[in-house]
C-alpha cells in the first residue's frame, strides 16, 4: 500500500506528479479523498481526474466543504472519495482548481 497527502491552498494541475504516484508502481486501485474547508458560493474547490488512458470520468467535480475552522481535516462523513483501477505505470492527472480563497485536504491510496 501507498499513502500520499497533503493540502493544498491553490489551483494545482498535476496533484500526483510529485510523489510515488506519478507512475503507478504495481497495479491496483487507487482511491482518492478530497474535503475542502469551503464550498459555498464564492469560495469551492472542484476536482478534474484523467485516467492514464485519456478518459476524464470527472470533470469539473465540487469538492465538499467542512466546518471552515477544520482546515487539514478529513472527515469521512464529508469527504469526496472516488476509485479507480490502475495500470502498473500509468499516470492520473488530478486537478484541483480553486475559486475564492479556501484550502483542499487529500489522500491518495493505492491498494
Amino acid at each position: 500500500m501507498i499513502l500520499e497527502s497533503g493540502i493544498v491552498a491553490a489551483t494545482t494541475a498535476d496533484l500526483l506528479s510529485t510523489g510515488r504516484l506519478n507512475s503507478i508502481p504495481y497495479p491496483g486501485t487507487l482511491t482518492l479523498q478530497f474535503l475542502s474547508q469551503l464550498a459555498d458560493a464564492t469560495n469551492f474547490y472542484s476536482v478534474t481526474i484523467q485516467e492514464p488512458a485519456g478518459e476524464v470520468p470527472v470533470d469539473a467535480q465540487l469538492v465538499p466543504g467542512s466546518n471552515p475552522a477544520l482546515a487539514g481535516v478529513l472527515d469521512d462523513r464529508l469527504l469526496l472519495m472516488l476509485s479507480f483501477r490502475a495500470p502498473q505505470g500509468g499516470h492520473f492527472t488530478v486537478t484541483l482548481t480553486e475559486s475564492g480563497t479556501a484550502v483542499c485536504t487529500w489522500r491518495a491510496i493505492l491498494r
